[in-house]
């Protein structure tokens, strides 16, 4: 079986080449295994098997000729109980909103899937049209979650113990601000309304433009558009807008630096108000999500990777148009984009 570069560096990372390879000889024998319990074949796609960093999937026909995936999530040790939990979310919206799962086999870490058209996703969009597709995607997918779920108000509890020191790495950093002082404290206070939250709503918190494709038309010719790859937690719903917000900044239609702020501002109340989330509250928790994210980034330059100072510096700008500062004269569309 080919696994993509992708995949196998990112799995490589984490477990080592040792069982990184153990488990790329395996897939074969999981493969060949599950097409003869399941009554399955492979179907040959052209550019198939396709591989993000965490899962590979194979396209399959069932005997009723149905076109599905296998998707292996990876063997690393966070997914032993991510894989758990994404299962679990994935059969909690059955199908509404979301990929559905037809069956499953968790000593694999194996799913079978509907096959959505994967070349489809809603990058293909123009940015005017995304808020309303977007925003009915969030709302199908609101549903309670149960209590298996981590929550976000735990999360961002931990964000706000180490607030302090994670602040102190701005200290010296060229792209910092003397007014950046009041975005962490805009930040903080956001960071304490999400902690505080009583929503208890089952969310996909990475929804964002590659992990939404367009499922095949249903008898009637009518498709829609499907979630993949939940991060799944279980809290506020504003929680679930920055993953868009902080994609395809060089799409912004404006060339002028304020007014690329302006124009993510706008963009992220079209948003919100699609998906019946007040407005403030998701720029306020997309800047909670990417202030955390700019601290992250920095910790990690200052471990010698000097790439993530340029992720840093996307986080800023996100953070510093959404709270309505002065974004220094930086373009949105020099900004490094996201991976």
């Amino acid at each position: 079986m080919k696994v993509p570069p992708v995949l196998y560096r990112a799995t490589r990372e984490i477990i080592g080449e040792y069982r990184t390879d153990s488990w790329v000889a395996a897939l074969d024998y999981m493969a060949n295994e599950l097409l003869d319990r399941w009554k399955l074949r492979f179907d040959d796609v052209p550019g198939a098997p396709w591989a993000g960093c965490e899962s590979l999937v194979i396209p399959v026909l069932t005997q009723e000729n149905y076109q599905g995936v296998l998707r292996f999530a990876a063997p690393t040790s966070a997914h032993t109980a991510a894989h758990a939990q994404v299962l679990r979310a994935l059969k909690m919206w059955n199908g509404h909103g979301a990929v559905r799962v037809i069956r499953d086999d968790r000593s694999f870490r194996v799913t079978l899937q509907e096959r959505l058209r994967t070349k489809d996703n809603l990058s293909v969009l123009p940015l005017a049209d995304v808020p309303p597709v977007w925003g009915a995607l969030q709302r199908s997918l609101e549903i309670p979650a149960t209590s298996e779920f981590l929550r976000v108000q735990d999360v961002v509890a931990g964000w706000l113990n180490s607030f302090d020191a994670d602040a102190a790495l701005l200290t010296g950093w060229s792209e910092a601000g003397p007014h950046d002082s009041l975005l962490l404290s805009f930040a903080r206070n956001w960071m304490q309304t999400l902690a505080s939250s009583d929503e208890n709503w089952l969310i996909h918190a990475d929804l964002h433009y590659y992990n939404i494709l367009a499922g095949n038309p249903d008898p009637t010719g009518i498709s829609t558009w499907k979630a993949i790859d939940p991060q799944p937690l279980a809290g506020p719903t504003a929680y679930t807008l920055a993953p868009v917000l902080w994609n395809r900044l060089a799409e912004i239609p404006s060339d002028h630096p304020q007014a690329q702020a302006a124009w993510l501002r706008g963009f992220a109340t079209d948003l919100a108000l699609c998906a019946g989330v007040d407005p403030q509250y998701g720029m306020g928790a997309t800047v909670a999500r990417e202030i955390t994210n700019m601290f992250w980034y920095l910790r990690a330059a200052s471990g010698g990777s000097n790439s993530s100072l340029a992720d840093a510096a996307r986080s800023l700008w996100v953070s510093r148009a959404l709270f309505g500062a002065d974004v220094a004269g930086v373009n949105a569309h020099a900004l490094k984009p996201i991976g």
